[in-house]
């Protein structure tokens, strides 16, 4: 049965209440800990040399970025949501960085959701986002409704979100999975813009990242378990007394962690750009994860919690973000990320 207007909008902000919630993050699993990167007590560089900007290249055409990190899709579609976006776009346009958006599902079939993202681009013309849609809506949406989605956003990428353990939890989930991956074969070849598959915090086994190889993807990101656990999320959302309930706290740890996440995608020598989100919390992380090969990194709660309290709170996040980085990358002799990547920082 399809969700009405009004379930929809208490799901969504159900969703940015409990995603702020203690209870539904996985803290100390995203295996960042056991991750330590080399001192180096004498950089032969000066800290104002170092640079983590970088690019996203996508058939030959180039678009700066002021760093690796973006903005972890989040919420879309409903009005809490409106204020979120718009802020979060609004610092996307000033520092140039990656946004992803929450999840164009209420777009497929409520026409005035595409309004939204209009009302976001008066305020921010130059916000660089990525759109957003569910594997399970993927495989039974005609393409045209797919670039519909893409146009509304004005997107700079697609990102193709797999969640079966939050499908599987949701009341209203939609657990019809199969023949996902040809879905996403033929939107690599008819969308015209990149295509980003991603988890939303139970991560990528080996084998997943290598079936994805041959699909034409131009990035996964990991998104591993160790932030928000949209499993406990959806738990949350039922009452104590209801299955669903007590199914979610057997899986409330379910998933692979961010920095095994990375390090499959390695063993797995895949041909695409690797991403890596899911319980990043700082600069230090951020540099952690860059280290072990990742192109871009995603942030989600703490802009979230930003985003929240206005426009200064996100800039000094985003500051306090790419100062750390910078140390991280004096501190273990890396003039930039190329060099944190190539050069032996990782204990």
């Amino acid at each position: 049965m399809q969700e009405s207007h009004s379930q929809f909008e208490q799901r969504k902000r159900d969703h940015i209440r409990i995603a702020l919630d203690p209870r539904s993050q996985t803290e100390g699993q995203s295996g960042l800990d056991s991750i330590e990167l080399v001192h180096e007590a004498l950089p032969d560089l000066n800290l104002k040399e170092v640079d983590i900007s970088t690019s996203f290249v996508f058939k030959g055409e180039a678009l700066s970025l002021s760093s690796p990190l973006f903005i972890s899709s989040m919420t879309a579609g409903h009005e809490n949501g409106q204020e979120i976006n718009a802020a979060l776009a609004r610092l996307s346009d000033r520092r140039q960085i990656l946004m992803g958006v929450g999840s164009q599902r209420r777009e497929l079939d409520d026409s005035n959701a595409a309004e939204e993202w209009a009302r976001v681009r008066k305020q921010a013309p130059k916000a660089l986002l990525l759109g957003n849609i569910g594997i399970a809506q993927l495989i039974k949406t005609p393409i045209d409704k797919i670039r519909r989605l893409i146009d509304s956003t004005q997107a700079k990428a697609l990102f193709v979100h797999l969640n079966p353990l939050q499908e599987a939890l949701q009341p209203e989930g939609t657990t019809e999975f199969k023949s996902g991956l040809v879905a996403i074969e033929n939107l690599v070849q008819l969308a015209g813009v990149p295509i980003v598959v991603k988890e939303v915090g139970c991560g990528f086994s080996v084998e997943t990242l290598k079936r994805l190889a041959n699909t034409g993807v131009f990035a996964v990101d990991v998104s591993g378990k160790g932030g928000t656990h949209w499993g406990r999320v959806e738990g949350y959302r039922s009452q104590e007394t209801d299955l669903l309930h007590q199914v979610a706290q057997t899986f409330a740890n379910w998933g692979v962690s961010t920095v095994q996440s990375v390090k499959n995608a390695k063993e797995a020598r895949v041909p695409y750009e690797v991403w890596a989100s899911g319980g990043v919390r700082n600069g230090l992380d951020v540099a952690k994860l860059c280290a072990l090969g990742a192109a871009k990194v995603g942030v989600a709660k703490p802009f979230l919690q930003a985003a929240l309290e206005g426009d200064e709170a996100l800039e000094n996040l985003l500051n306090r973000f790419e100062m750390e980085l910078k140390i991280s990358l004096f501190c273990t002799g890396s003039k930039n990320l190329k060099d944190l990547q190539t050069k032996k920082v990782i204990v």
